[in-house]
């Protein structure tokens, strides 16, 4: 029982420890290739290629082209703009002042007259308004009183009274009436009828 760890333990070790030693050993071979070859290698081509290319792009480029921005192009532009673009500006500002000055005389002659004519026509407008306000209740006054309020009286005094004397009229000379010859004579003969054909075996009905 208890040599069991011990038999476990020596293949263990001959497998971890290998790959242990190897891992160390590439570890260690990274580590002398990244000192002794690649960063050589890098400090050997920054400068041998790209701060010799660095240095011609900034000399062969960048500094011409500061030079045209700064010694021809910035006075060519601000030669263009003093002589030729603000001479144009003012004379096209001119230009539209001239056109523009009598629409925009002309429009403000305009709004002052309607103005004048919209203060001038207003009490009018207001007049008018209470006029037709006016004579629209009026209208609603002489017809309520020539048309509502006697046909409301017609209604009241007569017609209603008239259709409520036919209505009894007819329920007193044709309703009771009929509905007392119904109760009283119709059902009792159809009754005394249909005796007989049945005492006679007359009746075809089914019982």
């Amino acid at each position: 029982m208890n040599e069991a760890p011990g038999c476990l333990t020596v293949p263990a070790m001959i497998i971890v420890v290998p790959i242990r030693l190897l891992w160390e050993l590439v570890a260690l071979i990274g580590r002398l290739v990244g000192r002794y070859v690649l960063r050589p290698i890098g400090w050997l081509l920054y400068q041998c290629l790209i701060r010799p290319v660095a240095w011609l792009a900034r000399v062969l480029v960048i500094i011409p082209l500061r030079w045209v921005a700064e010694e021809i192009l910035a006075p060519l532009i601000r030669a263009v703009h003093r002589h030729l673009l603000r001479p144009i500006g003012r004379a096209l500002a001119w230009c539209l002042t001239i056109v523009l000055l009598p629409f925009a005389y002309a429009a403000h002659w305009i709004g002052r007259g309607l103005a004048a004519l919209w203060r001038a026509a207003w009490p009018l407008l207001a007049a008018l308004g209470r006029g037709i306000a006016f004579l629209w209740r009026l209208a609603g006054i002489v017809l309520f009183h020539l048309l509502v309020r006697p046909a409301r009286w017609f209604w009241r005094t007569f017609l209603r009274p008239i259709l409520r004397a036919l209505a009894w009229a007819w329920r007193v000379t044709v309703l009771t009436p009929a509905r007392w010859v119904r109760v009283n004579v119709l059902k009792p003969a159809g009754a005394a009828v249909r005796s007989v054909f049945r005492a006679l075996g007359l009746d075809t009905r089914r019982p």
